[in-house]
C-alpha cells in the first residue's frame, strides 16, 4: 500500500538525533505573556518545525519514518488513479491468463534487477519449497528489500499455483509496493472461487482504496467486516474512509475493533490530532479480558482485611490493642515495598544498553490510559462525599451541644459521691448521640474503603499484567512504588477517617451504674427547679388556710380562738404539727388590722423521728395611708406606722429565734402582750 497506509515505523536513532537537535525553548517569562492565541500560534509552529527537522534528518542518514506519526501530519484521501483504475480486466481473468500476466511482470521485474540480487533469489527459490518460499518473501519484505520479496512471492505462486494462499499473498505484496493494479486481476480471479474468503475481500478493498476508488474500496472492506467484523486492516481502512468524509463519530468505532486486535501508534495519533482520546485500556480488556490473573490475590495483599471498627464511643484503646499485630504488619509492609526494587548504577547502565522492548508502546499506552482511568478513584472520599462526612460531623456536635444536663443542687455535705451520680445522669444523655455518631460515621467509612479497595486492587492487577509487556527497572520500580501507596492508603484510612470517638465529658466506665446514680439522687431528698409564679399562693377556705410556694407547704385550721395547723418544708424534709390561740383586731376604719397567734409545736426531721418542741409566735399588722396610733402596744413608730410582720420560735432544742418584715423604717418591734 503506499505510504499513507504503510511506512515502517521510525528508528530509535531517529528519534534521539532528533531530541538532540531540538529548537532552543523561548523565555518561560516570554511565554507567560503570550494570550491563548498566541500559545497555541507558536505551538503548532514549534511541532511544525520539529516535524521538517525530523523528515531532514531521515533523507540525510536515508532512514524511514512513518510520517503518520509527526504533529504536523495531515490525513487526505489518495487522488483517484483514473488511468491505472482503466488498465482493469473488466471480467475476472483465467488462471493461465493469471500465470502468463505473472511470468511477463517476473520478466519485467528481473530485467531492472542487479545481478547480486537475482542471484540471491535463485539461490532461496532452489532450495526452498513453495511454503517456505511464501515466509522468505514476507521475511524480505520487512527487511526493506521489497524487490527481492516479490520475486521470491512470484516464483512461489507460479510452482504452485493451486495454492490461494500463496496468490494472496502476493497480492497484498503488489498493494504494499504500489502496483495495485497488478492485485486486483489476482484476487478477482479467487474471489470467484471463495467469495467470502475475508483475506481476499481485504486485500481487494486495500487494492482500490490506493487506486483511490473509496466507493469500490468500502464495498469490499465491507464485505470483509461481515466475515470477520474484528479483521484489523479492514477495520483501520474503514476508519480512515469515515475520517476521509468527517464521520469522525463512526470512523472512532471502527479504530477501536482495529486496536481491539493491532496496537499501531499511527492510528492513535490520527485519534488524537482530532481530538479523539481512546481507552487503550479498556478496549484491550474488552477483547482479551486481561488482566485475568489475580496478582493482587497471588502477592497475598487481600489478607490485609480491615478489621471490624468500633461501633460505640471510648473503644480506641481497646481496638488498638486487638488490632496490634495488623497495624504493625501493615506498617511493615509500607516500608519494604517504599524500599524495593532500588535502582543501581549498574542497572541503570544495563538498562541503557538495551533496546526498547518491541512492546514499550504498547506498555506505555496503556500505562497512560491506566493512570487516566484510576486516578481520580483512588481516594477515599472524593469532594461529593467528603460533605456527607462533614454534614455526619456537624449534626453530632449540633446534638451534642443541644444536650442540657442537670445540675447537683447546692447540698451541705452532699459530697463527691452526688456529684458522680448528676454525671452519671449527664452521660446517660450524651453517650447515645455519641455512640450513633461513631457508629453512622464508621459505617460510612468502611462502605467507602470497600469501594475504593476493590479499584486499587484492579488498579495493581492492571499495571502488573501491562509492565509484563515491558518489564524494565524503572517499570518495576513503579509497580512498587504503587503498592507501597495502597499500604499508604489503608494506614491513612485508619489514622484520619475511622472514627475513635473518646466517651462524653463525664462518662467514666464502671464508676457508676445509671441505676446507682438513680439511688444516690433519690435518697438526697433534693429537688431543685425554679418556682414557677403560680405556686406561691394562699387559699382562704373559712375553716382552713392553704399556703404554699417552692420552699414548703402549710395547713391552717381555726374555730373561734382555737388554732392548728401542719407544715412540710421541701428542701430539709421536715414536717411541724401546731396548735394554740389566735386573736384578730380592728384598727381604725380604713385604717388597718392585726393577727396574733401563738402556738405550741412539735417538729420531725426527714426519717420523721422527733426533732424539737416549743413556742411559736407570730403577728401581722396592716395599715392604710393615714398615721394613727395602735391600741394594745403592738408597734409604734413615731410619726408613721407601717404594715410588719413578726414571729418568734423557742424550741428546747433549737432555741430562740426571731424574725421582722415590714414595708417601712421600723424602729421597734413587736412587743408580746403578756395576756394572751
Amino acid at each position: 500500500m503506499k505510504k499513507y497506509v504503510f511506512i515502517l515505523v521510525a528508528t530509535c536513532s531517529v528519534l534521539i538525533t532528533v531530541a538532540q537537535n531540538k529548537p532552543a525553548l523561548p523565555d518561560i517569562n516570554k511565554m507567560m505573556t503570550m494570550s491563548p492565541q498566541e500559545l497555541e500560534a507558536y505551538k503548532q509552529k514549534m511541532l511544525k518545525q520539529a516535524s521538517t527537522q525530523a523528515k531532514q534528518i531521515a533523507a540525510t542518514n536515508n532512514l524511514k519514518i512513518n510520517e503518520m506519526l509527526l504533529p504536523d501530519f495531515e490525513l487526505n484521501p489518495p487522488v483517484k488513479d483514473i488511468k491505472r483504475l482503466s488498465l482493469l480486466p473488466v471480467q475476472p481473468p483465467t488462471m493461465i491468463q493469471l500465470a502468463d500476466g505473472l511470468k511477463k511482470s517476473m520478466q519485467q521485474l528481473q530485467s531492472v534487477t542487479p545481478k547480486a540480487v537475482l542471484d540471491e533469489v535463485k539461490t532461496i527459490t532452489t532450495q526452498q519449497t513453495p511454503a517456505q518460499q511464501q515466509s522468505s518473501a514476507v521475511a524480505e519484505f520487512y527487511a526493506d528489500n521489497p524487490v527481492q520479496a516479490l520475486l521470491i512471492s512470484m516464483n512461489a505462486a507460479l510452482q504452485n499455483p493451486g495454492e490461494v494462499a500463496g496468490w494472496n499473498n502476493l497480492a497484498a505484496l503488489y498493494n504494499m509496493t504500489g502496483l495495485e493494479h497488478k492485485a486486483i486481476p489476482i484476487l478477482m480471479h479467487h474471489l470467484v472461487q471463495e467469495p467470502n474468503n475475508s483475506m481476499l475481500l481485504n486485500n481487494m478493498g486495500q487494492a482500490f482504496l490506493g487506486l483511490g476508488d473509496l466507493s469500490k474500496a468500502e464495498d469490499f472492506l465491507q464485505q470483509c467486516l461481515i466475515q470477520d467484523p474484528l479483521h484489523p486492516e479492514a477495520n483501520r481502512s474503514m476508519g480512515m474512509i469515515r475520517f476521509f468524509q468527517n464521520q469522525f463519530e463512526e470512523g472512532q468505532k471502527y479504530f477501536e475493533k482495529e486496536l481491539e486486535v493491532a496496537h499501531r501508534r499511527s492510528t492513535l495519533a490520527n485519534l488524537k490530532r482530532k481530538g479523539i482520546k481512546i481507552n487503550l485500556a479498556a478496549i484491550r480488556k474488552r477483547r482479551t479480558g486481561i488482566p485475568h490473573r489475580d496478582f493482587f490475590e497471588e502477592i497475598g495483599f487481600s489478607k490485609f482485611v480491615l478489621p471490624d471498627l468500633p461501633e460505640t464511643a471510648g473503644q480506641s484503646a481497646q481496638w488498638h490493642a486487638d488490632n496490634a499485630v495488623y497495624l504493625k504488619s501493615l506498617q511493615g509492609e509500607l516500608l519494604f515495598w517504599m524500599n524495593a526494587g532500588e535502582i543501581t548504577d549498574e542497572i541503570r547502565k544495563e538498562e541503557g544498553k538495551r533496546a526498547p522492548g518491541f512492546y514499550a508502546d504498547l506498555e506505555s499506552e496503556l500505562m497512560s490510559d491506566l493512570g487516566d482511568e484510576f486516578a481520580p478513584l483512588l481516594g477515599l472520599l472524593p469532594e461529593e462525599e467528603s460533605g456527607h462526612l462533614q454534614d455526619i460531623i456537624t449534626n453530632y456536635y449540633t446534638k451534642l451541644n443541644e444536650i442540657k444536663c442537670p445540675q447537683p443542687p447546692n447540698i451541705p455535705g452532699g459530697g463527691e459521691e452526688l456529684i458522680l451520680a448528676y454525671q452519671q445522669k449527664c452521660c446517660d444523655l450524651k453517650k447515645p448521640i455519641a455512640d450513633a455518631y461513631v457508629s453512622s460515621r464508621n459505617a460510612f467509612i468502611k462502605n467507602r474503603y470497600n469501594i475504593v479497595n476493590t479499584r486499587w486492587k484492579e488498579y495493581i492487577n492492571a499495571m502488573i499484567s501491562y509492565v509484563q509487556l515491558n518489564p524494565t527497572a524503572g517499570n518495576k520500580k513503579m509497580v512498587y512504588h504503587t503498592v507501597a501507596e495502597y499500604f499508604g492508603f489503608i494506614g491513612n484510612t485508619i489514622a484520619t477517617a475511622v472514627c475513635f470517638e473518646d466517651n462524653p465529658g463525664g462518662c467514666i466506665p464502671g464508676k457508676m451504674t445509671s441505676e446507682e446514680a438513680d439511688g444516690i439522687i433519690a435518697a438526697s431528698h433534693s429537688i431543685d427547679f425554679n418556682c414557677p409564679n403560680w405556686l406561691n399562693m394562699e387559699l382562704d377556705v373559712q375553716v382552713a388556710k392553704i399556703k404554699a410556694d417552692c420552699s414548703k407547704y402549710a395547713l391552717e385550721g381555726s374555730a373561734a380562738v382555737f388554732r392548728g395547723g401542719y407544715e412540710h418544708n421541701f428542701k430539709t424534709g421536715t414536717s411541724t404539727l401546731s396548735a394554740g390561740v389566735g386573736v384578730k383586731a380592728k384598727f381604725f376604719a380604713g385604717a388597718g388590722g392585726a393577727d396574733i397567734k401563738q402556738m405550741v409545736y412539735v417538729s420531725f426531721d426527714n426519717n420523721n423521728e422527733f426533732g424539737d418542741f416549743g413556742l411559736k409566735g407570730t403577728a401581722s399588722v396592716k395599715v392604710g395611708d393615714t398615721p394613727a396610733d395602735i391600741a394594745g402596744g403592738i408597734a409604734k413608730v413615731g410619726g408613721i406606722v407601717a404594715g410588719v410582720e413578726g414571729g418568734y420560735t423557742l424550741g428546747i432544742n433549737s432555741g430562740f429565734n426571731s424574725s421582722v418584715k415590714g414595708k417601712g423604717i421600723i424602729a421597734d418591734f413587736i412587743k408580746i402582750d403578756k395576756s394572751l
